[in-house]
């Protein structure tokens, strides 16, 4: 069913596409939200995080407006523990800008990783980026503007990326349970949200706003669910 982030189609008129839209939003708490220091329900021990990433083969697609990156081994190679449960990766994408606000502060893009437990329970890492002129310790840096077009991304392009090295130094993190953020947002999803940026170079960040454009769905009420951050 064709959506959009403008227009008619845009996210204001998700739930009224179609049945399936509708019931998504209606029966599941939404995201993304606004996460706030001064609303912290609780604190949780950040040792109840644990990334086992390797370097793996990436193949990029560009679909639902915004490029992606999905491992090509059918091996369960990258996983995320979390609450003693194991999540496996399945996919990388992006959006622009930032779809959670952190402390009143949007940002210039958010990348999200998508795991699923073997009981098909979604959680996923939520990643805010800022621009940097200095030498990049991520994957990102090798990354070809020309290979975000939407006819190269299309075309499969196969990209070795090193996980690990696209996580933030500092690994506090916000925790909520919400849902999946374009149609049909379902819930629930564990959401895992890093307090703190990692960096992309200016040039492949304009590369992305040129590519992909504005593909962040607005803040959703909270609702008065519980949000949990991390000790740091």
């Amino acid at each position: 069913m064709e959506w959009n982030y403008q227009g008619d189609r845009g996210p204001e008129n998700w739930n009224t596409i179609c049945s399936a839209f509708h019931q998504a939003e209606s029966e599941s708490l939404q995201s993304p939200i606004a996460l706030d220091d001064d609303q912290i329900t609780a604190t949780i021990s950040q040792q109840s995080l644990i990334f086992d990433y390797n370097k793996t083969l990436f193949e990029s697609s560009f679909f639902n407006h915004t490029v992606h990156l999905s491992p090509k081994t059918n091996e369960k190679l990258n996983t995320v523990i979390f609450d003693h449960k194991r999540y496996f990766l399945e996919d990388l994408h992006f959006h622009l800008p930032s779809e959670h606000e952190i402390n009143h502060e949007s940002f210039p893009l958010e990348f999200h990783l998508v795991h699923r437990s073997v009981k098909n329970e979604l959680l996923v890492v939520g990643v805010t980026v800022l621009p940097s002129e200095r030498p990049m310790n991520t994957v990102f840096a090798a990354v070809d503007e020309r290979a975000l077009h939407p006819r190269v991304a299309g075309r499969g392009l196969t990209v070795p990326i090193e996980l690990t090295r696209l996580l933030p130094e500092n690994k506090q993190f916000y925790h909520y349970t919400g849902s999946l953020t374009t149609p049909p947002t379902l819930g629930p999803v564990e959401w895992i949200v890093f307090s703190q940026q990692t960096f992309m170079r200016q040039g492949l960040l304009q590369a992305f706003k040129k590519t992909v454009g504005k593909t962040n769905r607005p803040l959703q009420l909270i609702m008065n669910r519980p949000i949990y951050l991390s000790n740091n």
